[in-house]
């Protein structure tokens, strides 16, 4: 969309492209959020999980199974259950501080019976599920759907990730956790401790671009987020649209004004325009006049001309007869011309045969005379 605006009635015309301006229109499509399943289709589930030297767990611990719907793990303070909570984010990909600890390192196991312990590993076993009936106990393991994902961390603060006992990357581990359905972008999966009342102390609204409110917080959850920065594209278009409306209300006002003042000879120029007309009309009456009259005489000569061409068709026959025998002695003529020309070319011939007679006479007598 183009607008073109002037500052004065001398200036150039300058023209607004509001997308170059201010960049286009565009709205982000709506998220499409990857926990959303079919009721009857497969689901994804975790079965146990197995932490080694992870924590406060020495050696290999296995917890679980876990049920397919709701898993309740409780214990005094201090027994390790945010551990589990803890190990899930280690193999999920988090950072230290999320998982209560400053660096990897210190996710390794230390007890005065385990010392030096030099890695720690998680493995989540993940399998999908179809529910075939009402009880808990009642569903069927879709084939071929069971995999593990595992993270090791050594000393060194490094960590590599394992699919099903083969070295992965961590994207490649994202990809299939995202597949399976775990909604790591958000992580709305997952409310740790403290976060509830963090997300219910929050403020209405952020104070600053960076600051997040509750506002922000479920337009990200909803995603109407994506609707921000086209939102604020059109407040700075509408802001100059009417920046330029202003300007052309303006001009408008001064042209108003300008054409108050003309009013005064734009009347006198209608007046005279109206004389001009009656004028016009009047010398199309009397050139109607002058037609009419013309007409009249046109019929009158035309009346005489009739006359004189009835009186004129003996002299016409006449004429006509003349120009018949004209024709007849103009053939005449061209056969005696045709006769002439004959004689004219048979004395042509004679006189070269005259000439060569006497060229031979002449030499005739010089033989003679010889």
């Amino acid at each position: 969309m183009e607008v073109s605006t002037s500052n004065a009635e001398t200036s150039p015309q300058r023209t607004l492209n509001l997308e170059t301006d201010f960049g286009p229109i565009e709205v982000p499509p709506a998220p499409q959020t990857v926990a959303t399943y079919s009721i009857n289709g497969p689901r994804l589930m975790i079965t146990h999980i197995v932490n080694e030297n992870f924590k406060s767990y020495a050696g290999v611990q296995t917890l679980g199974p876990f049920h397919k719907s709701f898993t309740s793990i409780v214990g005094p303070n201090g027994s390790g259950k945010s551990n589990v909570i803890d190990s899930m984010l280690f193999v999920f990909g988090f950072r230290a501080n999320r998982i209560r600890s400053k660096k990897i390192s210190v996710l390794l196991h230390n007890s005065e019976n385990h010392k030096n312990v030099e890695s720690c590993t998680v493995a989540v076993h993940f399998q999908k599920i179809i529910d075939t009936g009402d009880s808990d106990e009642e569903y069927t393991v879709v084939p071929n759907t069971k995999f593990v994902v595992s993270r090791t961390a050594f000393r060194d603060n490094s960590s590599y990730y394992m699919i099903d006992k083969k070295k992965a990357t961590y994207k490649e581990v994202t990809n299939l956790l995202r597949g399976s359905g775990i909604d790591l972008d958000h992580n709305r999966f997952l409310i740790l401790q403290g976060e509830v009342e963090q997300i219910a102390m929050m403020k209405p609204k952020g104070q600053s671009e960076n600051d997040d409110g509750m506002l922000e917080f479920l337009e990200d959850i909803i995603g109407s987020n994506r609707f921000k920065e086209p939102i604020e594209v059109l407040a700075k278009r509408v802001e100059t649209l009417n920046e330029m409306r202003g300007e052309k209300l303006n001009r408008v006002k001064a042209v108003e004004k300008e054409k108050d003042n003309l009013e005064g000879p734009k009347n006198e120029a209608v007046q005279f325009l109206n004389m001009e007309n009656d004028i016009v009309r009047q010398k199309n009456k009397l050139y109607h006049k002058y037609i009419f009259e013309c007409s009249s005489n046109e019929k009158k000569a035309t009346d005489e001309y009739n006359k004189i061409n009835e009186g004129m068709k003996d002299v016409n026959e006449q004429i006509a007869k003349i120009e018949a025998a004209k024709k007849e002695k103009d053939k005449e003529l061209g056969k005696i011309y045709s006769e002439y020309e004959g004689q004219v070319k048979h004395l042509e011939e004679s006189k070269e045969k005259f000439t060569e007679y006497e060229k031979q006479d002449v030499k005739c007598r010089e033989d003679l005379k010889q």
